[in-house]
């Protein structure tokens, strides 16, 4: 029996390993290689046509608004549940959030809600997408084209999902992909900016270190982190089939749980399963919620809370901004999720949230 199932656990293969290897012998002479061929997969894979290679998902997001032109002291769009990555990008360029609140179905916002949000000082939108739980992204994107406001898809560590019948990243005018460990996919740090826009791609290259001067310089992906997330792009369907199985396990290990909201698949979107997140009920506190992580990890089991309310964690006095989004987040719980987990693995996490559960609910009734 396993004593540590890590919430996320990227495998490396003997294949990978190799591909590691061969880089470090042609460092130096070889180094725009492993980059340049992750660029040309990644963009090949989100139906784009062109690829830039950075070395955090850090980097990557200010570094596409910079390029776009976003000017500081506008604004910017995001979802009430989303990453905290996005609200450190604007703080980074001078650029000032606004909220549109989420659909308690998709977990993303709708199109009332985003109309509801756009101004015009609205300079651009950036949605995520969902983790299993349906999306309104191809709604939002045809929103956004109407208004004129450009949308950055931030696909994030959910690299080979699928939205509208097209892959993730195809969507509005540029898109970013984590390759960190948080990703099935990984580079073990990076990320990869796609877009169709050649001038776009120009703006958002690197800069030659000794000549820039810009305060939004971004550091190229190293050749060795570039070469193992190139390895794994190519196992790309093997790591999705793995963590849909284990999502499948999940499902059925948890349906007979009342307690628990579980993600709805839905015949136009597909997941690829970076993240596994439940919902209590709402008769559970974030208390509970939290009480219930701790019980699973003293259980060796890395459970996270799995979503981030964003009015929250920009500013402590919006906590009753978005309250469906608040509500939510207070409440969802992430359970492992990666290639390397067995069935052994998904019975045990299955078996201790309901134990978990359980007892926080006889904690409630005394």
């Amino acid at each position: 029996m396993p004593s540590d199932i890590p919430l996320s656990n990227p495998v490396i293969t003997r294949g990978d390993a190799q591909a590691v290897m061969q880089a470090m012998r042609v460092a130096g002479s070889g180094d725009a290689v492993f980059p340049s061929s992750l660029e040309s997969l990644v963009a090949e894979a989100a139906g784009r046509t062109y690829g830039i290679a950075l070395a955090s998902s850090e980097q990557a997001l200010p570094t596409l608004l910079h390029a776009a032109g976003v000017s500081p002291g506008r604004e910017v769009i995001l979802p009430a549940l989303g990453e905290p990555a996005c609200l450190r990008a604007l703080a980074r360029l001078g650029l000032t959030p606004r909220f549109a609140e989420c659909d308690p179905g998709t977990l993303l916002p709708t199109t009332e809600a985003l109309a509801d949000a756009l101004t015009s000082d609205t300079a651009a939108v950036i949605m995520p997408h969902g983790d299993g739980w349906g999306s309104t992204l191809p709604d939002i994107a045809t929103a956004c084209a109407q208004k004129e406001v450009p949308l950055i898809e931030y696909v994030g560590t959910r690299i080979g999902s699928r939205c509208g019948g097209g892959p993730a990243g195809s969507l509005g005018r540029a898109a970013v992909l984590d390759f960190s460990r948080r990703s099935v996919v990984s580079g073990g740090e990076g990320a990869v900016i796609v877009t169709d826009d050649r001038s776009l791609a120009d703006r958002c290259r690197p800069a030659t270190y000794a000549q820039c001067r810009s305060p939004q310089r971004a550091d190229a992906m190293p050749p060795l982190a570039a070469a193992l997330a190139l390895a794994q792009m190519k196992r790309l369907p093997t790591i999705a089939q793995a963590c849909a199985a284990a999502a499948e396990q999940y499902t059925i290990g948890l349906a007979a749980m009342p307690e628990l909201l579980l993600p709805a698949i839905t015949t136009d979107t597909s997941s690829s399963w970076s993240r596994y997140i439940v919902r209590l009920d709402e008769t559970f506190a974030s208390s509970d919620r939290d009480e219930i992580i701790r019980g699973m990890q003293r259980h060796d089991i890395h459970a996270a809370a799995g979503l981030h309310h964003l009015p929250t964690a920009w500013d402590p006095a919006c906590s009753e901004s978005c309250p469906v989004a608040a509500s939510v987040a207070g409440r969802a719980i992430a359970l492992p999720m990666h290639p390397d987990l067995t069935r052994r693995d998904v019975d045990l996490i299955c078996q201790t949230l309901q134990l978990m559960v359980q007892r926080a609910t006889f904690r409630r009734a005394s």
